[in-house]
């Protein structure tokens, strides 16, 4: 059943202000990338049609997920929060670090730090001083001379925001003031006893992993056809309300996935209204790293260089408002792909487009010049890197300075020797986490063209995958055997059916181009377009317009397809 919801309708769990009766639903869902809904509308009688507007919500089915119950078939004591509160790595809080005041008729040295109340940030730290500038300003997050620094003691970081009300499972406690509880999913760490009340028992037969069935897409374009008589409707994922979200001056440096996430969410500009979660604990070697000022909070999650998501190569899953970055499971369900003659509805791509096979990794030494990672060798080979007949290059930028704050809250700052092994951490990352230095497969299926042949036999049974699932392809043409990933599901949710599928070596959102989440929500950037990428698209603009020039494109927000009406400023380097 496929209903509309008109605005300022909430109540999702009946059937809507119409049930509406489509004669084309498409749901195209890609793996931590684009999830949007296309539909096709008679212009009916009844006047259904007239439901759909923009902001409007549409539920439909999708194929059937599961969020994993850590604790599914036990016994366990469920407590809910009475008020909104962190789940910690430890049973302490974090207390408030205070420097000298700052004083307008004080010459500061570069390096000082200073307590400034009225501001988000209480604490600064000097950058630059210039005694006959007259400088007088109180430091604000954006003034050039300063730079926020932590205002908090390290204590036990938070892994998760919690809203009152939200269940937790019974571990241990209380001690010391202190329970130690986890989230149905896993994540386990501590809350304060006064933060707390126990609510109810479940049997090992009432917790259950969590489905995500029907989700709701709010729309967002509308193209009524009169003389088709069809209403056309674009609409895209509710857990795109999130884009619509900024946060205030944050960096994060070297923080784990649970506390990147709490962090992320604390700088939001305006609550949420869904949870945010993880269960990749800190436990883990890999952290996060990033600047993400003025950011919206989707970007924060799915950017494909700087987004949580594809830094820990994690499986991101949504529940309607719900999101969760979750470690990836072997889910490889025994499914095997033969390749033998060339199928209608089946389309291998091997491709090398991507490959990077040395990393040059760049931060900046304490007089702002560049700083390898060796005095003498400057980059990072891969370990494939004599698999291939040339050497190809990667310059990657690594934020940071010597002798400036390193943002792990511990009133440090980066030193040589640190911000080398952050600079070979994340060119490592790149090999490891991206696959930058491996060919990439690709295997798009499409089940409708394959429609009952005798050959699609092996490939019927490929519908039951879900994202993330694994397959094994094999070629005994070439001697290859390569286990891809689902990254991309096309689902007919009238006949609730998948009818496309696309499988992957490399995950989509790692692919370092501009990925779905952004064409989706308009918010192509400069930080998007590398100098290649710009150059590209004015070639391609001035076929069809002769007045273009080198240009320069930092900070709009445009679409593709309006590229060539656009007007550019020369570049001045």
């Amino acid at each position: 059943m496929i209903c509309v919801y008109d605005i300022g309708n909430s109540n999702y769990s009946n059937n809507g202000d119409a049930i509406l009766i489509p004669t084309k639903c498409t749901i195209k869902n890609v793996a931590a990338g684009q999830y949007d809904l296309t539909m096709e509308h008679p212009i009916d009688p009844d006047n259904k049609w007239a439901h759909l507007q923009p902001e409007a919500i549409i539920k439909a089915p999708i194929p059937p997920e599961l969020i994993e119950n850590a604790y599914a078939g036990m016994d366990v004591d469920v407590y809910k929060t009475t008020e909104k509160a962190a789940l910690r790595e430890g049973p302490s809080e974090p207390t408030a670090i205070y420097y000298g005041a700052w004083s307008s008729g004080v010459e500061y040295s570069v390096g000082s730090r200073v307590s400034c109340s009225g501001y988000s940030h209480r604490n600064y730290q000097c950058n630059n001083w210039d005694s006959s500038s007259g400088q007088t300003q109180v430091p604000p997050p954006n003034n050039g001379w300063w730079s926020p620094i932590a205002d908090m003691t390290t204590g036990s970081p938070a892994l998760i925001q919690l809203k009152s009300g939200a269940d937790l499972y019974y571990v241990s406690g209380p001690s010391d003031g202190w329970y130690k509880m986890s989230t149905t999913y896993g994540l386990e760490g501590y809350i304060k006893s006064t933060q707390v009340v126990y609510d109810r028992h479940l049997s090992p037969s009432e917790t259950h992993d969590r489905t995500i069935t029907d989700q709701l897409f709010r729309i967002k374009k509308v193209t009524v056809d009169t003389k088709t008589m069809i209403v056309s409707v674009t609409a895209e994922h509710v857990s795109y309300d999130l884009s619509a979200i900024l946060m205030e001056d944050l960096k994060i440096v070297r923080q784990p996935p649970a506390q990147a996430i709490s962090w992320i969410e604390n700088a939001f500009m305006m609550n949420y209204f869904g949870t945010i979660a993880s269960n990749i604990t800190s436990t883990t070697d890999r952290s996060y790293s990033a600047e993400l000022s003025g950011k919206n909070g989707m970007f924060a999650l799915l950017d494909p260089d700087k987004g949580v998501v594809a830094q820990f190569e994690a499986a991101f899953r949504r529940d309607n408002w719900d999101l969760f970055v979750m470690e990836k499971l072997n889910t490889d369900q025994g499914f095997r792909i033969r390749y033998g003659n060339n199928l209608l509805g089946v389309n291998w791509k091997i491709g090398s487009d991507q490959l990077i096979t040395r990393i040059v990794p760049v931060a900046k030494d304490e007089d702002g010049n560049d700083l390898f990672i060796d005095d003498d060798t400057k980059f990072v080979d891969s370990d494939y890197i004599n698999n291939y007949p040339i050497v190809r290059m990667e310059r990657l930028k690594v934020d940071g300075q010597i002798g400036k704050d390193d943002g792990t809250e511990t009133d440090t700052t980066w030193t040589v020797e640190t911000l080398r092994a952050e600079m070979l951490k994340q060119a490592e990352a790149r090999f490891e986490v991206d696959k930058c230095d491996q060919l990439k497969h690709e295997l798009t299926i499409d089940f409708v063209r394959l429609g009952d042949t005798e050959e699609y036999e092996q490939f019927k049974a490929l519908q039951k995958l879900r994202l993330y699932d694994t397959v094994l392809v094999i070629d005994p043409r070439i001697d290859l055997s390569v286990s891809v990933q689902v990254v991309e599901i096309e689902f007919d949710a009238i006949n609730e059916r998948v009818t496309a599928m696309k499988l992957s070596n490399i995950e989509a959102y790692n692919l370092k181009n501009t990925a779905g989440f952004n064409v989706l929500n308009n918010s192509i950037t400069g930080e998007k377009l590398t100098d290649e990428v710009v150059g590209g698209l004015v070639d391609e603009a001035t076929q069809e317009a002769n007045e273009f020039t080198r240009a320069q494109v930092s900070g709009l927000s445009v679409s593709l397809k309006t590229w060539a009406s656009a007007t550019f400023e020369p570049k001045s380097s």
